[in-house]
C-alpha cells in the first residue's frame, strides 16, 4: 500500500479539479497513473474502474460518501436533475456502478470557466486556486460574486492544472453576451431553478412531472403534444423571451430553428412521459411556464409528492354528436366547412371533424357558386355532371395527388350534400340549436369569407 496525501476539497471544487489537485500534489503526471495510485492507496490494487469507479476513490480521498460528494462536487445533481432514467436513485448512490463509471467522474469538457478575481482571491485566503463548479454551470456567462464575464479554456484537460496557471492565456465570454442575460429575468429564473437542483440528492421524475408541464402549458396556450393544431410552441417563446447569444451557449439548436417548426428536445417536454432531452430543455420551459424558480420548483416537488392531479381526466360522456340527416343538413348549411359545422353545433372541432369523415364528408374550401375550377367545383362536375375523372382533375386546378386525396374522402353522401347545397333555396337546418343561431350565423358568414380557408381543402 503506497501513502498519498489527502487534500480537503474546497467549497463546491470541481471533481475532476480536485483529481488534478491529489495528482500534482502527490507528484503524478497523469489521471490514469494518478487513480492506479488511488486504488493501490486504499488496497484495491488489480480491480477495474468500472468495478471501483473514480467517483469512489475521489469519495474515499475527500473522506465523504459517494453521495456527499455526487451532490456537493460534481455536476450530476444538474445532469440528473430532471430525469426518466432510474429517477429514484440517489445522486451518487453506488447501487448502480455502471452509472457512477459512465457520468460519475466526466472526463471531458469541452470548455472550463473561472472568475480571474476569483483566481486572486482564493489564493490570498486558501493559498491556492481551485475550479469552481458553480461557475461551470451552462449559462453562467459571469461570475455573480464580481458581476464581470467569465474566461474559459478549451482544449485538452485544463482542470487537471490550477486555474492560476491560466490567467493572461485564456479567452473571455464578450460583454455584449453578458449584459443582456445579466438583465434578463428568464435567464436569472434558469440559473435559480439549476442551482435548486444542486441541492437536491434524488431527481426529479419526467413520468410525474409531465402532466404538470401540459396542463400548465395548455393553460398558458402552448402546444400540449405534437399534434395539436391550436396553440403555440413554447421552443418559439423560449426563442423570443431568451438573449439570442445566452440562448446559443446552453440550446443552439432553438436558435438556428425557423419559427413553427417543432422541435421534439424542448417541445416535447410539455408531454413525454421519457425524458425529452437534456435537462437544459426543461429549465428553459420551467423559465417560461412559472413566475419565479420557487413556484417553479415546489410545483414540481408536489407533483413527485402526489399532491398535484392533473386537471386533464377522461370525459364521462362523450360529446353528443347529432345523427346523420341533422350532420348532413348542418354539413350543408356550412357550405361544407367543417369549423363553421362545430360552431353551429356548438361541439369541439374534433369531434365534429372526426364524424363528418367517418360519413365521407371532407372539409371544403369557400364555397363559390359562380366558380367552373377550383376543387369544389370539380367535385361537383363528377358527382352531379358525372363528367369523367380526367374531366373534373384539370377542372380541380391541383395535383392529381391531392385530388386523388380528396376523392377518397369522399362517400355517396357527398352527391346529396353537392345538390342541396347547389339549390337556389338551401335546406332549412332543423331547430337544434336554434337559440342564438343568427349571430352564430353571421360569424359563420363573416368566417367563410375570409381568405384562409381557400386553401384548406386537405388541412383537416
Amino acid at each position: 500500500m503506497n501513502m498519498l496525501v489527502h487534500p480537503a476539497p474546497f467549497p463546491e471544487e470541481m471533481d475532476r479539479g480536485y483529481l488534478g489537485r491529489i495528482m500534482r500534489i502527490n507528484g503524478y503526471r497523469t489521471p490514469k497513473d494518478t487513480v492506479e495510485a488511488m486504488a493501490a492507496h486504499f488496497g484495491e490494487e488489480g480491480r477495474s474502474r468500472r468495478d471501483l469507479t473514480t467517483h469512489e476513490l475521489l469519495s474515499r480521498m475527500a473522506g465523504m460518501t459517494t453521495e456527499h460528494f455526487a451532490q456537493r462536487h460534481t455536476t450530476l445533481p444538474l445532469r440528473r436533475g430532471i430525469t426518466s432514467y432510474l429517477p429514484k436513485l440517489v445522486h451518487g448512490c453506488g447501487e448502480r456502478t455502471s452509472l457512477l463509471y459512465v457520468s460519475g467522474t466526466l472526463r471531458k469538457y469541452p470548455a472550463v470557466f473561472f472568475c480571474e478575481e476569483c483566481v486572486q482571491a482564493d489564493i490570498q485566503f486558501h493559498g491556492t486556486a481551485y475550479w469552481r463548479r458553480d461557475l461551470q454551470t451552462p449559462g453562467q456567462l459571469w461570475c455573480s460574486k464580481h458581476s464581470k464575464p467569465l474566461s474559459f479554456v478549451a482544449g485538452k484537460d485544463p482542470f487537471l492544472d490550477s486555474p492560476a496557471a491560466y490567467i493572461g492565456k485564456s479567452e473571455q465570454i464578450p460583454q455584449e453576451w453578458v449584459t443582456p442575460a445579466v438583465n434578463n429575468a428568464h435567464v436569472n429564473r434558469f440559473l435559480e431553478l439549476a442551482s435548486a437542483l444542486y441541492d437536491r440528492s434524488v431527481p426529479l421524475d419526467v413520468a410525474l412531472i409531465a402532466p404538470l408541464l401540459r396542463d400548465t402549458g395548455s393553460a398558458q396556450g402552448f402546444k400540449p403534444n405534437a399534434c395539436s393544431k391550436q396553440g403555440t410552441l413554447i421552443s418559439d417563446r423560449i426563442k423570443e423571451l431568451f438573449p439570442e447569444n445566452w440562448l446559443g451557449t446552453v440550446f443552439h439548436e432553438v436558435v438556428a430553428k425557423d419559427p413553427g417548426t417543432y422541435l421534439h428536445q424542448v417541445d416535447g417536454t410539455l408531454y413525454l412521459r421519457k425524458s425529452a432531452s437534456s435537462v437544459i430543455a426543461y429549465l428553459l420551459v420551467l423559465s417560461v411556464l412559472f413566475e419565479s424558480a420557487d413556484q417553479a420548483l415546489h410545483a414540481l416537488v408536489d407533483a413527485c409528492n402526489g399532491q398535484v392531479a392533473s386537471s386533464w381526466r377522461p370525459r364521462l360522456a362523450k360529446p353528443s354528436v347529432p345523427g346523420v340527416d341533422d350532420l348532413l343538413a348542418q354539413y350543408v348549411a356550412a357550405k361544407g366547412v367543417h369549423s363553421a359545422v362545430a360552431q353551429l353545433l356548438e361541439l369541439p372541432p374534433h369531434t365534429v371533424r372526426k364524424a363528418l369523415c367517418d360519413l365521407g364528408l371532407p372539409s371544403l374550401p369557400e364555397w363559390d357558386e359562380t366558380a367552373d375550377v377550383g376543387p369544389v367545383a370539380a367535385l361537383k362536375a363528377y358527382y352531379l355532371d358525372k363528367l369523367s375523372y380526367t374531366s373534373c382533375l384539370k377542372i380541380a386546378g391541383v395535383t392529381e395527388a391531392r385530388f386523388d386525396a380528396l376523392m377518397r374522402q369522399c362517400s355517396p353522401k357527398m352527391a346529396i350534400a353537392l345538390g342541396r347545397m347547389s339549390l337556389k333555396t338551401s335546406i332549412r337546418p332543423r331547430a337544434r340549436q336554434a337559440k342564438g343561431r343568427l349571430p352564430v350565423r353571421l360569424e359563420q358568414e363573416a368566417v367563410l369569407a375570409t381568405p384562409q380557408f381557400r386553401e384548406t381543402l386537405l388541412q383537416n
